[in-house]
């Protein structure tokens, strides 16, 4: 399972890959800085980045778009490499999060709340 720990690391990586490709990426540096304080900074890690990843996946099209767009800017460098991985990660949550329920799972949550 995707926790916050896989999407902090696959931000700094993200960082450091544009870091490295120098001042033509400091915007997207500072950007996915701050996304990183942000995570940090929360006190329910995994539920901010479900609300996250729904929020920036709330379908399918939605990240295919994005990766297409990061993919004609970033094609002749390794930094799409790192942004696809990240955001194949919030999409994982995103897909889990947005799936149907099963008849089982209801259940269980029915005799969790003692109805």
């Amino acid at each position: 399972m995707v926790d916050h720990k896989d999407i902090e690391l696959a931000q700094v990586k993200v960082i450091k890959t544009a870091l490295r490709k120098g001042k033509k990426y400091d915007n997207l540096t500072k950007n996915y800085g701050d996304y990183l304080k942000k995570l940090r900074a929360e006190k329910d890690l995994n539920n901010y980045i479900k609300k996250n990843a729904v929020k920036i996946f709330p379908n399918e099209e939605a990240y295919t778009l994005r990766l297409e767009n990061y993919h004609k800017w970033y094609e002749d460098n390794d930094l799409y490499a790192s942004l696809e991985e990240l955001y194949k990660l919030y999409y994982h949550i995103a897909k889990e999060e947005n799936r149907e329920r099963s008849d089982d799972e209801i259940e269980q949550m029915l005799k969790a709340m003692t109805i």
